[in-house]
């Protein structure tokens, strides 16, 4: 008889058995092919361009392991460079304000690049074309392409946009062409809707400190990234030996250009992710297999039949793998519905660096792998039984039946061994959510010390053609900054580099003005923050000692610094800091300044994944303004804040447009997202777990209930109280438990290690966490046994008497 009928009819006749395992399978594969496709997605794909696998990024690698992009120079002297390359693009993410008549300023992102990036990318222009060498040069690069979604937005798909133009950042530029869709590459362009030529002004050709660009680019056929890497140790050696303090340490890698979009963190995040939804994945095939184990146990006077009558034993494991590949295949067409929800979710909620619309396709290669791990499923709950079932002897058969019991010593060993194993995986998922959550609710109610509540920001970025000195761009600032404080319902404003939100930004080497070198102190590095006078009262940063900045201090004022306690600590431990002269080393030029103030330390708000930088100097913005600056206001009501501070800063300057405007409390939100999201996909892991795992103890002591059903009869007849049979059965599933949550500890341990060196700031292996989790699983598997149990103390031993 084909074996495929029979297991179909067997599974048909048994249907809350299938059912059961169609939805634990479909359960477990879908998470497991949703996590594939993510993992596929974000670490493997190379984007939407011809031949991939050729595409590098250059990276420069400093003494502390931090990536960092290139100066013009830097950038120029790679080129010189006799390498193995097609072509080499330099790029720059930017952002332009677009004013259009009748219509506010708007901001968008926009990408600077060289001429070679369309040639380097495989990709052109979908209309017109692309930006010439010319182009690329000071004064002749008033031209733009569009990207196809900015296209479509803002001129309908209209093909004759070609030779309309857009101001931008007050200069007026010619739309030369439009790219497709495929172009829009979010994990490596950002949100770009322009594309411009980049050119450089003087002072970035030949200097070093601006350091703005990205390079990429195309393999020649025959060459590997080993060569490039190996071909730029030389010109790392020069550069150190000619400029020792700026480039001490750094070294250049050479990428696969999907490797290099990707930071470690996030991507040894996504590969924990994979390996614990395996593990749910486990939970459920050793769920099914006891399952499957006690369907076999139960016939098994059926299977000794069909053995007597002549079945081999490799028929019999044939039937019984059979039955179990239809149920996990059947379950991984299932998962496939489970997995496309999970990817829909995932592309809604789910940042991938600065992409916000990832893709998740199941695509042949994820469906492949998919019946492959339903293949593997089906085989891993199904050998055992299968197995077991084959061996059976229709004489022990009938005998075992006769005495009530048709399991052995070795069906229970193994039986209780899949459960150990399963409360085992059960409490490291459960462990790996704990730790995030209690982590994650740690870091959100700590005290940051500055006010994070009524606090409403936006970045503002300059043109650097239209501002291109710090005069204009200090002017700028301070008409702006008279302006937000002087807005109805702003109690203060300031303007700065950076906000504690992240990290602050502009780490620089320190020392004591005078210091020796060799001192520990030369050593210290300090973040630098360019901030205006009332920077301080509108982020309600405490002031120690000393004064806050003069709001009239002009640039030919002698530098004043104001620092925060730790570092007047570590530089003067036990004495004051006010009037101690600073020495900042910014890239081998040196800066000296006095000490006027020392304010209360402050930690970053948003960031999750690294510990907050330890020392800051405050510098007034007179004496260093960027071309980008936060605006910041405080009052009772900040969210409703954001068109006024729109208007006052339009009213100031009609081509100027906003970046990012929102209360701090939204930014914060909106950066944790992600990384909450994480920890709810472990949450979610680990309750699947949990539930797995009871489900499976449950099975397990009720079969145990029931093949000793005539055992608790005759003690309950022999004078045997309910609550000691209650006790026997409960004993069994709890030593059960007991072992798996000594064996789940080891993981539980392990897991909390990873995590914490993935966000150190989570603190990693978390004992009220891990005892939390324990204890709840111990109780579910309390529940699970008790259930089964107390069914044993309602046997009616003069029924048990009549059957025996």
């Amino acid at each position: 008889m084909p074996a495929l009928p029979v297991a179909v009819r067997t599974l048909w006749r048994s249907p809350a058995y299938t059912i059961i395992a169609l939805l634990t399978l479909a359960l477990g594969i879908g998470v497991n092919t949703a996590m594939f496709s993510l993992v596929d997605t974000v670490l493997f794909r190379s984007g939407p361009f011809p031949q991939a696998e050729r595409l590098v990024q250059i990276v420069a690698t400093t003494q502390q392991g931090k990536s960092r992009v290139f100066a013009v120079a830097e950038q120029q002297e790679i080129r010189d460079q006799t390498l193995p390359f097609e072509s080499l693009a330099s790029f720059s993410r930017v952002f332009y304000s677009c004013a259009e008549p009748g219509r506010p300023a708007e901001r968008f992102s926009a990408v600077l690049a060289s001429a070679e990036v369309f040639a380097t990318c495989g990709i052109h222009p979908l209309l017109g074309r692309q930006f010439t060498v010319e182009e690329t040069q000071q004064g002749k690069n008033q031209v733009v392409l569009l990207s196809y979604a900015f296209w479509q937005q803002r001129y309908g798909g209209n093909p004759d946009v070609l030779g309309q133009t857009l101001r931008l950042d007050g200069e007026t530029v010619t739309i030369i062409g439009v790219m497709p869709a495929r172009f829009d590459y979010p994990l490596l362009w950002g949100r770009a809707a322009l594309w411009r030529p980049l050119n450089f002004t003087k002072d970035q050709l030949f200097g070093r400190d601006y350091r703005a660009f990205q390079l990429i680019g195309r393999l020649k056929p025959d060459a590997a990234a080993g060569q490039i890497a190996a071909g730029l140790v030389p010109l790392a050696t020069s550069q150190q030996k000619e400029f020792p303090q700026r480039y001490s340490g750094l070294r250049y890698q050479v990428l696969p250009l999907q490797e290099a979009l990707m930071d470690d963190t996030a991507r040894r995040m996504y590969w924990l992710l994979l390996g614990l939804a395996g593990f749910v994945l486990l939970i459920a095939c050793a769920n099914l297999a006891n399952l499957q184990l006690a369907r076999a146990t139960a016939d098994v006077r059926n299977l000794a039949i069909r053995a007597a009558l002549g079945a081999s034993r490799f028929r019999l494991i044939a039937q019984q793998l059979v039955e179990c590949l239809v149920l996990s295949l059947s379950g991984g067409a299932l998962g496939l519905f489970v997995a496309m929800g999970l990817n829909r979710f995932l592309e809604r909620h789910l940042l991938v660096g600065d992409a916000s619309d990832l893709r998740l396709a199941l695509d042949g290669g994820i469906v492949a792998l998919m019946v492959a791990l339903s293949l593997l499923s089906g085989v891993l709950f199904g050998i055992v039984p299968a197995w077991i079932a084959s061996r059976v002897d229709l004489n022990t058969a009938l005998k075992q039946q006769a005495r009530g019991s048709t399991t052995g010593r070795g069906h229970h060993r193994i039986r209780n061994a899949l459960i150990v194993a399963q409360v085992a995986l059960a409490l490291v998922l459960l462990a790996g959510a704990g730790i995030m959550q209690r982590g994650f609710s740690r870091l959100l109610q700590r005290q940051t010390g500055w006010d994070t509540e009524h606090v409403l920001t936006a970045g503002l970025p300059l043109s650097e053609s239209r501002f291109d000195t710090e005069p204009k761009r200090y002017e700028l600032f301070h008409k702006i900054e008279l302006r937000l404080a002087s807005m109805p319902g702003v109690e203060h404003a300031a303007l700065c580099s950076s906000l504690p939100l992240e990290n602050y930004t502009g780490e620089r080497p320190i020392s004591i003005d005078g210091q020796a070198t060799g001192s520990s102190a030369l050593a210290s590095r300090a973040s630098h923050v360019m901030i205006t006078s009332d920077y301080f009262a509108t982020l309600g940063i405490p002031l120690i000692e000393g004064r806050t900045f003069r709001p009239d201090l002009k640039e030919s004022d002698p530098l004043v610094f104001i620092i925060n306690e730790s570092l007047a600590r570590h530089l003067w431990p036990g004495q004051s800091a006010l009037g101690r002269r600073i020495r900042s080393d910014d890239s081998g030029y040196f800066t000296t300044g006095e000490v006027i103030g020392v304010v209360r330390d402050v930690d970053t708000a948003a960031n999750f994944t690294e510990l907050s930088t330890r020392y800051q100097i405050y510098k007034p913005i007179v004496h260093e303004p960027w071309a980008w600056a936060n605006l910041v206001v405080r009052g009772p009501a900040p969210a409703g804040l954001g068109e006024s501070l729109r208007r006052a800063v339009a009213e100031v300057d009609t081509d100027l447009a906003l970046d990012d405007v929102g209360t701090v409390r939204q930014f914060i939100g909106r950066e944790q997202a992600s990384l909450l999201l994480v920890g709810q996909i472990l949450g979610g892991f680990a309750l699947l777990g949990l539930v797995l795992a009871a489900v499976g103890l449950y099975s397990v002591i009720s079969q145990t209930v029931a093949q000793r059903t005539g055992e608790f009869g005759i003690r309950l007849a022999l004078g045997a109280q309910p609550s000691q049979v209650l006790a026997l059965v409960l004993k069994h599933g709890l030593r059960l438990t007991g072992l798996g949550l000594l064996l789940g500890l080891v993981g539980a341990f392990g897991i909390g290690r990873v995590l914490g060196s993935l966000l150190p700031r989570l603190g990693g292996a978390d004992p009220v966490a891990l005892l939390g989790v324990s204890a709840l699983l111990f109780i579910v598997s309390l529940v699970a046994c008790w259930l089964p149990a107390r069914r044993a103390t309602l046997v009616d031993p003069m029924v048990t008497l009549r059957a025996e």
